[in-house]
């Protein structure tokens, strides 16, 4: 359910009991809430900071989410990494030609990190005394706004950055592959584990590789001196996955139904 859909709608005048309503005040509230599309409450929310808190809160974990999705953009956009980018012609530097920045990515992130102070000064007013603080209840209204603004850019930011964002497939195959040396090492210690024990083999093939980057050497180049164990079955073997594609699937299938995508 949106969070918008179970927020209380606030009537109830000055001290809250409905008195300058004359008679009409409960039914005014129930048609204020259907108008505004808000949950409908028997009492007024004077001194109740929950609601305010719920929201703030729902508005901090998405920009936690938008964060995430920005940075890792960020990342993987780095020249050293290269393997998504940006469309358009924007983003270039001023002192490094070769560069294009991911501008709506790091827009994204930057409203996003300035929500968890937001949320804090929320929830840091939700003590009231005597019914209706003085100063309190005050500074949420300003900074809900900001709040609201904030992880609203973030959004928008990171869609038109998702819009038009663009892999390259080639350069992740490629990094892959510049990450073989790690996965070997890892089926190294595997296949030596039945003999020397876990530990041990963990420490021959943490030797291996401190050899392989010492020399200069390929770790299979190291590896061919062994007589205990076939580098070719290692290589051939590929990286332990696990069920990770059966968890993307399960994914993917969710997202599917979420949003209705039939292709």
């Amino acid at each position: 359910m949106a969070v918008d859909a179970s927020l209380p709608v606030q009537y109830g005048g000055a001290v809250g009991t409905l008195a300058a309503s004359e008679g009409s005040g409960v039914d005014l509230r129930t048609a204020l809430a259907a108008e505004l599309g808000l949950a409908t409450t028997p009492v007024p929310w004077h001194t109740v900071r929950l609601p305010i808190a719920d929201l703030a809160g729902a508005l901090g974990a998405a920009a936690g989410v938008l964060a995430t999705v920005a940075v890792d953009v960020v990342l993987m956009a780095q020249t050293e990494v290269g393997e998504v980018s940006e469309g358009g012609s924007r983003g270039g530097s001023s002192a490094m030609p070769h560069k294009h920045n991911p501008v709506a990515a790091i827009s994204a992130r930057a409203c996003a990190r300035r929500a968890p102070g937001l949320v804090a000064t929320l929830f840091a007013a939700m003590e009231q005394e005597h019914e209706r603080s003085a100063g309190a209840w005050h500074s949420e209204w300003p900074t809900l706004g900001d709040l609201l603004a904030t992880v609203g850019s973030a959004a928008a930011w990171l869609a038109e950055c998702l819009a038009d964002l663009r892999p390259d497939v080639a350069r992740m195959a490629d990094n892959v592959a510049a990450a073989r040396d790690p996965e070997l090492a890892g089926a190294l210690a595997d296949a030596l584990a039945p003999s020397l024990g876990r530990g041990a083999a963990h420490d021959a093939a943490a030797e291996a590789v401190r050899e392989a980057r010492g020399s200069g050497r390929p770790l299979t180049e190291v590896l061919a001196g062994r007589s205990d164990v076939d580098v070719a079955a290692l290589l051939r073997g590929g990286p332990d996955v696990g069920e990770a594609p059966a968890q993307v699937d399960a994914v993917l299938t969710e997202y599917d139904r979420r949003t209705g995508r039939t292709s």
